[in-house]
């Protein structure tokens, strides 16, 4: 998949029919975590820079990839998923790997570096409460509930993804975790499944779960968004999303395209 530039076809937006008595449309959004919904890069670079120290016995110093928040960014960028990031920009072993998801959660909860929701998050999930919510991360269940508590907005995601809940061998952009938080949202439901992530990975990520939601005949359209905020153009990725936005307002303009508008109140 990521060997070629393919770009997933753009599906063809459709506002569904409502036919009463009908079963609900198994219509949501779900989000990565990191870079999406909260400005997490410093605290998470903080974080990195402790666990590397803790486990190599070395200065964060002597790693490229931790002596600047940009050098740490582009270590990422040019890796799937944080098990290839610490394998590749430290040189640990698989075994260290699994050391490093051990001590994430301490880490994470024992630092208090903020991570603030990013602007225009809070209005997006208010213009769009009236679909289901969740989150499909490589960050901890623990670490995005706390924040999402603080941030006062845990009450729009009934299901939340973290990187333990998911086979370490399988993590993005392996479709498992997206699809087990399709299954607690909707069901399965036919619908239109938004997944909305600011790497290249969570675009691959969507795509896999199209191709596995395909092999199963199932009536779900998975819609990859690639979430720009920083500029960074996702017409670099091997796997494009299916819409860019450079502002998380966009988000709300592109579902409702698919979904039609919300309910109304007065109805």
């Amino acid at each position: 998949m990521r060997n070629g530039r393919n770009t997933p076809s753009s599906p063809r937006p459709s506002v569904p029919v409502s036919r009463a008595g009908a079963q609900p449309r198994g219509d949501a959004v779900v989000w990565d975590f990191d870079g999406t919904l909260v400005d997490s890069h410093v605290k998470n670079l903080a974080v990195t820079r402790a666990i590397v120290e803790q486990i190599t016995q070395r200065p964060a110093g002597a790693y490229e990839a931790l002596l600047s928040l940009a050098d740490y960014l582009a270590a990422l960028a040019r890796t799937r998923n944080w098990r290839e990031f610490y394998a590749q920009a430290f040189g640990l072993s698989e075994a260290d790997v699994d050391r490093v998801g051990r001590l994430w959660v301490e880490y994470q909860l024992g630092d208090s570096t903020p991570t603030p929701l990013i602007e225009g998050i809070p209005a997006v999930l208010r213009s769009l409460r009236h679909l289901p919510h969740g989150i499909v991360s490589q960050n901890a269940k623990a670490v995005i509930a706390a924040v999402l508590e603080g941030a006062r907005v845990a009450e729009y995601f009934g299901a939340v993804i973290g990187f333990e809940e998911v086979d370490l061998r399988r993590q993005k952009p392996a479709p498992e975790g997206l699809l087990r938080c399709m299954e607690l949202l909707t069901a399965l439901r036919p619908g239109h499944v938004f997944y909305v992530g600011d790497h290249e990975t969570d675009a691959v990520c969507a795509a896999h779960a199209r191709e596995e939601l395909a092999k199963r005949n199932s009536d779900v359209e998975v819609i990859s968004i690639g979430a720009c905020y920083d500029g960074e153009p996702a017409a670099s990725w091997a796997v494009r999303p299916d819409h860019t936005v450079r502002r998380p307002e966009e988000i709300v303009e592109i579902v409702t395209r698919y979904t039609g508008p919300p309910p109304s109140s007065g109805t």
